[in-house]
């Protein structure tokens, strides 16, 4: 076999393993941050490899700290006290469960499996990217759809932070993708903020949040939109 032509895993391996320590003890945003970062890009490194096993339980570990990290990004928002009341208590109760999720002899045996999975091959990196960048253009086509606008908006944040962390571990750059990302991570951030707003939608004190949110996701989808037109043509290029 020739060498794989990515960078080693060992450092995201580290990365991995070391910020599902500290937030067993305390729950710190950054750490969930990383924790989230971790996940994802070995989940890439393993599809790189076409390797199938392990990337569901990568996937279920970055999930269980989904929602807390969620609750950090709203609450990095000025949205007023009784919004910041209500994230609160709802982060502390979601900590709980990630602390939880983090001590199952489960996480133990992922990161051990983790570390015995070989190098990726070259020929299946190659068609990797190549199935990564597909999924990126049809997530864009998709835009097109009025029918199904937030939902290809979703697929696509999701699959450009796929192909983008695939550019990373090849080396190359991935300048213009990680702003595409901020655009769409963004626009996400903010309807997951306004889905919990709706939740308590009898609570006039929040309205005016409401209010912001939407008018704030308004710009962003535009922002988004057009960095998504200036950046295709590059992308049918990969």
């Amino acid at each position: 076999m020739k060498p794989s032509p990515l960078l080693p895993a060992a450092t995201w391996l580290e990365e991995l393993a070391r910020q599902v320590e500290r937030l067993r003890e305390v729950v710190e945003p950054e750490a969930v941050h990383r924790l989230r970062v971790a996940a994802g890009r070995l989940s890439v490194w393993l599809e790189l490899g076409a390797r199938r096993a392990l990337r569901d339980d990568l996937r279920r570990l970055r999930r269980s700290a989904a929602a807390v990290r969620d609750l950090d990004v709203i609450a990095a928002n000025d949205g007023g006290s009784t919004w910041a009341d209500v994230l609160r208590d709802e982060r502390g109760e979601e900590a709980a469960r990630l602390r939880a999720a983090l001590r199952s002899p489960r996480v133990e045996g992922l990161l051990d499996a983790l570390a015995a999975v070989p190098e990726p091959d070259p020929v299946d990196v190659r068609a990797a990217l190549q199935r990564l960048k597909r999924r990126v253009l049809r997530a864009g086509d998709a835009l097109d759809d009025p029918a199904d606008g937030t939902g290809a908006l979703h697929r696509l944040r999701r699959r450009v932070r796929r192909l983008r962390y695939a550019l990373d571990w090849m080396g190359a750059d991935a300048s213009e993708l990680r702003g595409l990302q901020e655009h769409l991570g963004g626009l996400n951030d903010l309807a997951i903020e306004l889905a919990r707003l709706d939740v308590r939608r009898g609570d006039m004190a929040l309205d005016a949040r409401r209010r912001a949110v939407r008018r704030e996701m308004d710009e962003r989808r535009a922002a988004a939109l057009a960095a998504w037109g200036a950046l295709r043509p590059s992308i049918g290029e990969l």
